[in-house]
């Protein structure tokens, strides 16, 4: 694991946000892939404008399951000073060597998760496969879960977010 603290003080009412993103290896075949250097990068948004240095880059390698895991800590507010309400938002990255793909989260998901205390907790997965594995996305409203289709996917971890590298 990881980690990186809080890059700035945020100002307003923040939430202070610690993002567990849990990144998956895969071979072709489905296997867990050990030893994989996964590259992760994570950048704190206003609107749709990166914020300042709070860009954060890490390097580290999978474990014994293909399995890696970088915390991150930030400060998210929702800046109203303009009239209407600009939140926050991260994004983040992760790659391999011909593989990356990205999940993110904002001030809405953050709050809801925070309950009123001012902290969330926010966890999310990637997985990242190499060439000719298909995997199922249960994060897709259009997924078919029918038992004919199920007998077809090879794995069921859950992603967030997850890449196909075309063969």
């Amino acid at each position: 694991m990881v980690s990186s603290g809080c890059l700035e003080p945020a100002k307003g009412k923040p939430i202070h946000v610690t993002a567990i993103i849990e990144v998956l290896v895969l071979d072709e075949n489905g296997k867990p892939i050990v030893g994989e250097k996964v590259h992760f990068m994570s950048v704190k948004y206003m609107g749709i404008s990166p914020y300042g240095d709070s860009k954060t880059e890490l390097d580290d390698w999978t474990d014994s399951n293909g399995k890696v895991e970088f915390t991150v800590g930030y400060d998210l507010i929702k800046d109203e000073s303009r009239g209407y309400a600009v939140p926050e938002s991260i994004g983040t990255v992760a790659s391999i060597d011909g593989a990356t793909d990205s999940v993110g989260f904002n001030y809405q998901e953050a709050e809801s998760q925070a309950g009123g205390t001012g902290m969330a907790v926010v966890s999310k997965k990637i997985v990242l496969v190499k060439p000719g594995y298909k995997m199922s996305n249960y994060n897709n409203p259009n997924y078919d879960t029918s038992p004919e289709a199920e007998a077809h996917n090879t794995d069921s971890y859950y992603a967030d977010s997850y890449y196909v590298l075309n063969p």
